[in-house]
């Protein structure tokens, strides 16, 4: 066990405010953050960096499926390093890069939390892409891996340009799926991007199936996954091909899923959402959700999986980065920096 000396006084965030219409700077809060004692099988680390989520934005929007009571800390991925172990760890290091998992509340240049919430990291890895591997990569490979698409079957996915529309798009190629990306603008299709791409800007249903057959032919179309909801709901299912599976995991239109009663009742499409944390936390999963992280990890240090940062602030700045996090037609993701991850050497590649 060791002590954390001469390090700066913490801070913390917490959302005071989750009213969608105000400014960001009233919704949420900078305050001193006071250290505790630490307990025997606890660990204090300190956050590197943390990501802004879709579902951090949510939550403070009132729309997520699991709403804290204020005021509240939000955060639900990042990386760390270990500053202060309890009388009963004895197999993380001061100074060992971790990976919070389940802990939620990371806006925080430091959290107490249990030993097991933690999985060990690679030192030499860039600390922005770890910090950006718990949420967004996870959720892309579950619903590649463990959605039911058989092999040779087309996947069909919308807001390609997307977090986890980057993950699916990098990790069908490194599995050998054949894939069609979906965006709703020309300018959203990344420069110099190969692949099979189509724009659906307003398109009818029947228009978008007409464009994906003649890219799949007489191939089985299996899998649609679907970030937005509303319209474009409908829009993949009619491309699917008789039994095939649409799988809602985002609600980024922010209106309800559509699907007409002759894709359901006379083709066969099944319709199921999807939520990363319930995955996990079902029985069933139990020890496929044990191969995620590692095989994430593995294809992190391989160059397979890269995600495309566009900003990252200080904590202080949590209010500049929510707003930005919030623009439309971003081309990557915005982080937050704790007072630990100030340093080059803190961050590795980063």
């Amino acid at each position: 066990m060791s002590q954390p000396s001469t390090l700066p006084a913490p801070r913390v965030v917490e959302v005071i405010d989750t009213t969608p219409d105000q400014p960001w700077q009233q919704r949420v809060r900078l305050r001193p953050d006071e250290r505790q004692p630490i307990g025997a099988q606890q660990v204090r680390i300190g956050m590197l960096a943390m990501t802004i989520l879709p579902a951090d934005l949510l939550q403070m929007q009132q729309r997520y499926g699991v709403q804290p009571s204020l005021p509240y800390v939000p955060g639900h991925e990042g990386v760390a390093v270990v500053l202060e172990t309890g009388a009963e760890v004895g197999d993380l290091p001061v100074g060992q890069r971790v990976m919070p998992l389940g802990a939620g509340g990371l806006w925080a240049d430091e959290r107490l939390v249990h030993r097991r919430s933690l999985l060990a990291l690679p030192a030499e890895g860039d600390a922005l892409q770890q910090a950006m591997l718990a949420a967004n990569p996870a959720t892309a490979w579950v619903l590649l891996k463990h959605m039911g698409l058989a092999p040779g079957q087309w996947l069909l996915h919308n807001a390609a340009n997307s977090a986890v529309g980057q993950c699916i798009r990098q990790l069908a190629e490194h599995l050998g799926i054949p894939l069609i990306n979906i965006v709703r603008r020309p300018q959203a299709i990344p420069a110099g991007a190969g692949g099979h791409w189509l724009v659906d800007d307003g398109l009818d249903a029947h228009a978008l199936r007409q464009h994906v057959l003649q890219i799949t032919g007489t191939q089985p179309v299996g899998l649609a996954l679907d970030a937005l909801g509303g319209t474009a709901t409908q829009s993949l299912a009619a491309c699917l091909s008789e039994g095939g599976r649409l799988v809602v995991y985002g609600l980024l239109s922010g209106q309800a899923s559509q699907i007409g009663p002759h894709d359901l009742v006379f083709r066969g499409i099944e319709v199921r959402g999807f939520w990363l944390a319930r995955w996990f936390g079902e029985a069933a999963n139990r020890q496929a959700g044990r191969e995620v992280y590692p095989a994430l990890l593995e294809l992190a240090r391989q160059g397979v999986l890269h995600i495309e940062v566009e900003q990252v602030y200080d904590l202080g700045d949590v209010a500049l980065a929510l707003a930005h996090a919030a623009q439309p037609q971003r081309r990557g993701k915005v982080l937050l920096r704790g007072i630990h991850g100030r340093t080059p050497a803190a961050c590795g590649a980063a």
